[in-house]
């Protein structure tokens, strides 16, 4: 429960801050011109080039972790990544009787990309 409301109360001053920074900005932009047009076009150009930055690093972000482009896949670790089969060998053999089908397991396998991968690939290529 605690977590819970320490959690709410980091979003509502997070909301805030960024509240307060575009405030400050639409206050300056406004005390610098008496024109109303001119003062949003001041505040539009700080925004957009917040806004800029924002898809920069989103656009990084998705450059090395192509999951997340995937509806369901941003927790699979493994995506596009070559996997290992769990078996070393397979057979089917036809006779007489019937069919036979037979797999031959493998002893160990190594911890799959799951347990391995970063959350960030972008960490991982540094």
């Amino acid at each position: 429960m605690k977590t819970i409301i320490i959690a709410l109360l980091a979003s509502i001053w997070a909301t805030v801050a960024v509240a307060n920074t575009n405030n400050e900005v639409m206050k300056h932009c406004v005390q610098t011109t008496s024109d109303y047009n001119k003062a949003a076009s001041c505040y539009f150009k700080w925004k957009n080039a917040q806004r800029a930055e924002e898809l920069a690093e989103l656009r990084d972000f998705l450059k090395h972790n192509p999951r997340y482009r995937v509806p369901g896949q941003s927790l699979n670790r493994c995506w596009g990544k070559p996997r290992e089969m769990p078996f070393e060998s397979a057979y089917i053999r036809a006779d007489k009787n019937g069919f036979e089908a037979g797999v031959s397991y493998k002893d160990k396998l190594p911890a799959g990309c799951y347990e391995n991968a970063p959350w960030d690939n972008r960490e991982a290529n540094k």
